[in-house]
This record gives structure tokens, C-alpha cells and sequence, in this order.
């Protein structure tokens, strides 16, 4: 662990080399002892995949009429008690899917739910409707809130491709 911290202080200083048995069991034993972070964890890794983050995007977008933010429990819910679908899994399960890919892949996946929050609104608006935002809106608002939260990622990220007065109203203007 030292020459890791050392490394990593000074890059300079070598790596610990490959074929230490140490480092493996070492994972192994603090995954164990419950230091470490599974949502961070890269499980396996792939080659490069053009169309992922639409891919990934189409399926939460299909998945989340299924799903309603409910205030009092501050998070999204499934609407129906036989639909085999709840929020926080969906969000962590989806987070660790985009984790095993390049970040860029979540960054396009950002980008599209951002662009397809600002059609909703912008429709909305044209439309000459309440300045409520869509039920839509919202679970996509909430999702897109604890998908920040559980990846641990600065809200800006999701600001630059939703504009902050959106993101900050849902919470006020949902159930």
C-alpha cells in the first residue's frame, strides 16, 4: 500500500510491479473488511462501443414511465406495486453499467437525457400549458439527481446540459 500511496504522491517513484501477489490479495482482503467503494469498482473492461450511451439512454427512457419522484420518500418509486421496477437500484444498476465503459460514454448519456429534458420543457412551453414541469420532467429530473449523488459526480456536470433552474425547481413543483 505505501509504495502505491508513494507512487501516487510522486509518479516518478515505479509502480508496484504485476506480478506481486500482494496487490490482488490485498483487494481482495479490504473488499472483505468493507473499505472500498463498489460503485466505483470497474469490473470488467471493453472495447469501445460508438452507439452505448444511446443505447443506454433509450433504456432508461423506456424504463421510466414506470417510475413517479415521490417527495415524501425524496426519491423515485415504482407507480405500480406488480411492476418489478424500484428507483434506487435502477439509478445504481445503470451507474455501474456506464461505470464499466469510458467516461465519455457518461458524458453522452448526460447529454442526451439533458437534451431530451430541455425538448420536454420546450414543448411544454410552446404548447401554452401550466408552468408545472411534466411528470416526465420530474422522475427524469430525480433520476438524473441521484444518479449525481450515488456516482459521485459535481451537479455541474449535469447543469451544463440542463439549465440550473430547471434542476433546482423539480423538487418544488412534484407530489
Amino acid at each position: 500500500m505505501t509504495d502505491v500511496e508513494v507512487h501516487y504522491q510522486d509518479p516518478t517513484r515505479p509502480y508496484p510491479k504485476e506480478d506481486n501477489p500482494l496487490m490482488y490479495e490485498l483487494s481482495s482482503y479490504l473488499e472483505c473488511a468493507g473499505i472500498g467503494n463498489p460503485l466505483a469498482k470497474i469490473y470488467i473492461t471493453t472495447k469501445r462501443l460508438p452507439y452505448f450511451s444511446l443505447f443506454t439512454f433509450l433504456f432508461v427512457v423506456s424504463q421510466l414511465p414506470k417510475l413517479q419522484y415521490v417527495k415524501t420518500v425524496g426519491s423515485i418509486i415504482g407507480k405500480l406495486p406488480k411492476d418489478p421496477i424500484d428507483g434506487p437500484p435502477f439509478i445504481v444498476g445503470t451507474l455501474s453499467l456506464l461505470k464499466q465503459f469510458h467516461s465519455e460514454n457518461t458524458d453522452q448519456f448526460l447529454a442526451l437525457l439533458g437534451q431530451y429534458v430541455r425538448s420536454l420543457v420546450e414543448s411544454t412551453a410552446a404548447g401554452g400549458r401550466s408552468s408545472e414541469l411534466p411528470q416526465e420532467v420530474v422522475c427524469i429530473l430525480a433520476f438524473l439527481d441521484d444518479f449525481v449523488h450515488y456516482a459521485s459526480l459535481p451537479r455541474q456536470m449535469v447543469e451544463s446540459h440542463i439549465p440550473a433552474y430547471i434542476f433546482d425547481e423539480f423538487k418544488s413543483n412534484a407530489q
